[in-house]
């Protein structure tokens, strides 16, 4: 009885030092990551992520940031994405103009801002995957920004 009570004080202890290892590693919040454009830096709002054993659901880009002041940049230009520490396995990028949503691929942690003028919200989505064929993950964010696309 005593051997089954201390295998399993042991296996409990194991799995929080794993838990406590894995937050070392990513944190205990999501990464905020840093956008720039021109070497200015956009800003970039926390939404729904899933870290830990929290899960938190945000409404979308859109109506979140409908108040807030827009960066202004430049049609077309290349907008770069960086987080510190470990790096997401997987970036998404949806785009929200007027009734339309659109994707953005993301190459090399950049992408192209819309080259005609308007007022445009993203929902940038990271995806840190502890195994990707399994789709097993250790942690997921998403993130909003909005800009307004110049002449």
């Amino acid at each position: 009885m005593h051997k089954k009570l201390l295998i399993t004080l042991l296996s409990v202890i194991l799995i929080l030092n794993a838990c406590s290892v894995l937050n070392q590693k990513l944190g205990n919040e999501p990464p905020q990551p840093k956008l720039t454009a021109d070497g200015k830096q956009i800003k970039i709002y926390q939404s729904s992520y899933c870290w830990g054993s929290k899960c938190v659901d945000y409404i979308g880009p859109n109506e979140m940031l409908k108040d807030k002041e827009k960066d202004k940049i430049k049609g077309n230009t290349t907008i770069s994405i960086q987080f510190e520490g470990k790096q997401p396995t997987e970036l998404g990028l949806a785009i929200f103009n007027q009734d339309e949503i659109t994707h953005e691929t993301i190459t090399d942690n950049q992408f192209k801002a819309p080259d005609t003028k308007g007022i445009y919200y993203f929902n940038l989505s990271a995806n840190w995957l502890r195994d990707k064929d399994k789709r097993i993950t250790e942690g997921s964010s998403s993130y909003a920004f909005a800009i307004e696309v110049l002449d």
